[in-house]
């Protein structure tokens, strides 16, 4: 296919919101199936695309109500779309009015459902740049439907209402610095903000892989709240850890700076191939293991197994607003067996008296809580370690009743909040 350097962007854009609204896809996936299959997408039609869409993702009811005005009747979701995006380009005022709706119409072209509707799209996306010329609506970030209910189970409306504050600011970027000594330095460096945990927050996010100290292995992108659970662990210095679903490496980095000695699995080839490139900026070494954790089989015994799961990544919808859009019920029914199949194979690989740390970037009590409580229940020989919050510079309530962690992204609002999560530590007796 043939399209103009103008219509990459807005293509890809269209790619996202069929992959999402049609075949509930997550942006990841669907991002790097584009990359593998259409090689001429730049970094920038990727920057917009995103851009575009997860305005959409965040105004969509008040995008569908522009286009209402003028749709008497249901019409293809491919024609939804690309009107969706007419909405979402003159509101970010990318380009000009014509460009806008001639764009559109070129799109409608290029799909052999939308084709048919080519002279809609025309007419709709005209009248559409008209009324956002003449009248200043206003857009409404929301949390999707589906997502503010399964929210509302476990949530109070107090706790919701600050999540739909967070989701109209961009999530900040977090780094992790190598050697604790080199925090202050960075910090001035950097013009970033300390937070209580000792994670670096950048005011600035743009550009990051240009900042002192990221090429040279310094310090590396890691959320405050996936790097909590590691120091959970204490001293870990000379262990033996195997760390699973390791890829990226944010936590496997965590464990070779405080001295374990770290085997890393994973299945994903490019995720791997991520994994070895973090690893050699930072210049850190590991075992590396290809593998899915179903037919993983070692006779090796580890004192320490990080399990950072398969889930739902609810809790880093602000990241990836598609999320909001992508049925949390549905997609946790299948992780959930994954996630317990994972618990209970590494009882196999643990030695006595080791620690399985359990976590899930998840919102929902199933990918947390419950599968701690499952495990327990069928492993009597297991215990829960009670999380001290003062002992690591954790607030009183981001630990739960059983001594869990759990982390909602409005803790730290005040510093721009930060992804929910879920960790808990379990002892062999």
């Amino acid at each position: 296919m043939q399209l103009s350097d103008s219509l990459k962007a807005r293509y890809l854009c269209l790619q996202i919101l069929t992959g999402v609204f049609k075949k509930r896809k997550s942006v990841s996936h669907i991002l790097e199936s584009q990359r593998v299959s259409v090689s001429f997408y730049k970094d920038s039609d990727v920057a917009i695309a995103k851009r575009l869409s997860d305005f959409i993702f965040l105004h969509l009811n008040s995008v569908d109500y522009c286009i209402d005005l003028y749709v008497k009747k249901n019409i293809k979701l491919e024609v939804r779309n690309i009107l969706r995006l007419v909405v979402a380009e003159y509101v970010n005022k990318g380009c000009p009015d014509y460009a806008i709706v001639n764009s559109a119409v070129k799109l409608a072209k290029l799909n052999k459902v939308s084709s048919f509707f080519s002279g809609l799209v025309n007419a709709i996306a005209r009248k559409l740049v008209l009324n956002l010329r003449k009248n200043e609506l206003v857009f409404k970030p929301e949390l999707q439907a589906n997502f503010r209910i399964n929210l509302r189970k476990y949530y109070t409306e107090d706790v919701i209402q600050k999540l739909e504050k967070l989701i109209t600011k961009r999530a900040p970027i977090d780094i992790t610095i190598s050697d604790k000594k080199d925090i202050n330095f960075f910090r001035k460096q950097l013009n970033a903000i300390e937070l209580p945990t000792g994670t670096l927050r950048l005011e600035n996010s743009k550009g990051f892989a240009q900042l002192n100290g990221f090429r040279t292995g310094k310090w590396w992108v890691q959320g405050v709240s996936s790097s909590i659970p590691v120091k959970l662990l204490g001293n870990i210095y000379g262990l033996e850890v195997l760390d699973l679903f390791s890829a990226p490496g944010g936590k496997a980095m965590q464990l070779i700076s405080a001295g374990a000695r770290v085997t890393c699995l994973d299945l994903s080839l490019k995720r791997i191939e991520t994994l070895k490139q973090n690893l050699c900026r930072m210049n850190m070494e590991a075992e590396i293991i290809q593998a899915n954790i179903e037919r993983f089989r070692t006779e090796k015994k580890y004192d320490i197994i990080v399990i950072d799961v398969p889930c739902s990544s609810s809790g880093t919808f602000r990241k990836n607003k598609d999320l909001l859009h992508l049925n949390p019920t549905e997609r946790v029914y299948s992780l959930k067996k994954i996630q317990a199949y994972t618990l209970e194979a590494a009882k196999a690989w643990i030695k006595d008296n080791g620690t399985i740390l359990y976590c899930a970037c998840s919102l929902f009590p199933e990918e947390g809580e419950n599968q701690t409580k499952k495990f327990l229940i069928n492993n009597e020989d297991w215990m829960q370690k009670v999380i001290c919050p003062a002992k690591f510079d954790l607030e009183g309530d981001w630990v739960d009743k059983h001594g869990g962690l759990r982390l909602r992204p409005d803790h730290l609002f005040d510093f721009g909040g930060m992804d929910g999560f879920y960790a808990s530590l379990l002892i062999k007796k």
